[in-house]
Formats: structure tokens, C-alpha cells, sequence
């Protein structure tokens, strides 16, 4: 099926993306035309993240429907993976839907709870660029889907930026005359710090300590002890080199020759190979509306939060589903991609 006709690009010119009209995503419609299923994924590994409008009428049922079209673990409605951000309210008759944002909701599919928000301590330019679950989940998300239910008039924007493009800007002569690792050969450690700073770019950290969760699993964390990543990976599905990342940095192996950098290095290796792909010019910011969901894949783009401040005291809620992949599907890094 050739869903071509309901295909705009984003906004500014982008690389990526997609704003899709014209399409319901309810179960009920997905069940009935498998060929438009099959389309949808496609078209979403060729462009990285779709944003599909008009979408008021669809339910947490709905949502579930949509994800599961992409890899995931059947039994991840009863896992909790939150990226340590905060707590994540989930509704009860549906495990695998989180709410997000600031919000005040009764009875909402069972739920009854509020948030104040994440992000209120914000400067306006604040950044915290990430792909959902890496620094802990094993294998991480692929896919990750966001609803909007209810948004301010002014702000709540989330960022997006390619990770194919990021790859092909990497500075990788400048890389490995600083630091003495080709990016190619890098894994990244990350960790879920207990406090930490982030830098205002969002791409690394400034200072950190202590470490999240005192078991592997619980609401706030899935593996203490930390994720190993490879920096630069095959993106299997659209036969794309791409990078990962987080901020939650700790330190960098080389698998080439084993050599280390530490905390302060590593974070200043990423903060330099992220750079020319998240300069202003490759971000698209999406400003919601009721009825939007964005739906994109966390190994060909990368995304982040905004600043509450300019609407503290209002309503900003979203569903938000992060699939963790079956192991099958888990992160391939490129060099390995090379030499088969």
C-alpha cells in the first residue's frame, strides 16, 4: 500500500520526518488493512519519526495496537522502564501506557494522580538529548510513541533530530586526534547517576555521583549497574549507519585497543561528536496538538524535552508507550555491520 498522498515534510526543511494526514490509527482500522500496517512501519524506519494528526478519537487500547506493530517484548506490559526522569504513572488495565507531563487526573482508565511537572527548574535553553531507556534497558526501546491529550498555548515543545544525519557530521579526524578512538570503535557506559548536572546543550554531563535504583529493577530503574552501547550502529530495518545516545554518561571503552576515558572525557568526546548533528539548523521542534501522536524510532532520531517555565500551572498530559525490543532486535553496532 502506497500511502505516499497523506505524507507532508516537517516543517523548516528537515532531513526527516514526516506529518501524516488523512490516517486513523484506531485498532479497529489497523485489524482490518494489514497492508496499511506494513506501510506504516516501513515508512516510519525510511523517515525515523511520523507525526500523525487528528488522532483525538483514539483510546490507550489504540496505542498499545500501533506499538505492537513494532518489535517488542510480549511480556513488557508488566516491566517498568522509565529513563529515571521521574516517576511514571501507568495506567492500571494498561501496563505499557505512561502518563507524562503536568497534570491532575481523576479516574483517567483508572488512574487517578498528579504531576507537576519534570522540568521546572529549567533555564529556557536548557536540553537533555537522549534515546528513550539507553542508559538502562537491555536491549532499549525502539520504538516510542507520545498522544497528546491536553497542551499549554505557549511552550511544551519536544525536540527531534536525526541520528542518520548526526552520524554523517561526526568529526571523526578531529575525534581521534583528540581522544584517540575513532567513533566507530566506541561503547559508551551509561548510568542513571543519583544527582548529576546536565550540560545546557543536553549532549553530556557536567558533574555526577551516586547511582540510581539499589536494585536492578523498581519504578525508577531497570539495571543499576549501568548499559554498554555502542556509539555508532546499523539500523537494521532501514539499512542506515546512525548513532545512540544519552546524557547519562559515565565513561567510554575502545574496542579496538581498550583503552578507557573517564567520566570527564568521555562526557567531553560525546559533547563533541553530537554537536554539528544537533546544531540548530538539524532540529525540528514539534509544537503539539490535541490529537497528535508522534510515533519515531529512538536509533534514527534523537529527541528531547523542553522547559516547563513558560507554562507552569497548566495542563500538558501525554500517553507515552517506549517498546523494549526483543533481544533479537537489540543494538548492532556498525563496525560489526562492516565485516560480515
Amino acid at each position: 500500500m502506497n500511502i505516499s498522498k497523506h505524507l507532508q515534510p516537517l516543517p523548516g526543511g528537515m532531513s526527516f520526518g514526516r506529518i501524516v494526514t488523512g490516517i486513523n490509527l484506531s485498532q479497529s482500522n489497523l485489524t482490518s488493512n494489514p497492508s496499511l500496517c506494513n506501510a506504516l512501519v516501513s515508512t516510519l524506519y525510511q523517515h525515523g519519526l511520523l507525526v500523525f494528526k487528528d488522532q483525538r478519537h483514539l483510546t490507550p487500547q489504540d496505542d498499545v495496537s500501533f506499538c505492537k506493530l513494532f518489535t517488542h517484548q510480549l511480556d513488557d506490559a508488566s516491566v517498568s522502564y522509565t529513563g529515571g526522569a521521574a516517576v511514571q504513572h501507568r495506567l492500571p488495565k494498561y501496563p505499557e501506557v505512561a502518563l507524562i507531563g503536568s497534570y491532575n487526573v481523576q479516574n483517567y482508565y483508572g488512574l487517578t494522580a498528579q504531576s507537576a511537572g519534570v522540568y521546572n527548574d529549567w533555564d529556557e535553553s536548557q536540553r537533555a538529548w537522549h534515546c528513550d531507556g539507553l542508559a538502562d534497558t537491555v536491549p532499549p526501546p525502539d520504538l516510542t510513541l507520545m498522544r497528546c491529550i491536553a497542551t499549554p498555548k505557549e511552550g511544551g515543545e519536544t525536540l527531534f533530530a536525526s541520528s542518520v544525519k548526526a552520524a554523517t557530521l561526526l568529526p571523526c579526524t578531529e575525534l581521534e586526534k583528540d581522544f584517540g578512538i575513532h567513533p566507530e570503535n566506541v561503547l559508551v557506559k551509561y548510568k542513571l547517576f543519583k544527582e548529576y548536572t546536565i550540560a545546557k546543550e543536553g549532549t553530556h554531563l557536567v558533574k555526577a555521583s551516586g547511582s540510581k535504583g539499589s536494585s536492578d529493577q523498581g519504578w525508577d530503574v531497570n539495571v543499576a549497574a549501568g548499559t554498554l552501547v555502542p556509539l555508532v550502529i546499523h539500523e537494521k530495518q532501514s539499512n542506515q549507519k546512525s548513532m545512540v545516545g544519552s546524557y547519562h554518561i559515565s565513561s567510554i571503552q575502545c574496542v579496538s585497543s581498550g583503552k578507557t576515558l573517564d567520566f570527564e572525557q568521555a562526557n567531553a568526546y560525546l559533547a563533541k561528536a553530537w554537536g554539528p548533528g544537533l546544531s540548530e539548523e538539524n532540529v525540528y521542534g514539534h509544537k503539539w496538538e490535541v490529537g497528535d501522536v508522534a510515533a519515531w524510532s529512538n536509533r534514527l532520531v534523537i529527541h528531547t524535552a523542553t522547559s516547563t517555565k513558560s507554562y507552569q500551572g497548566q495542563e500538558r498530559l501525554h500517553t507515552r508507550i517506549r517498546m523494549r525490543s526483543r533481544e533479537e532486535d537489540g543494538l548492532v553496532a556498525w563496525r560489526e555491520n562492516k565485516t560480515m
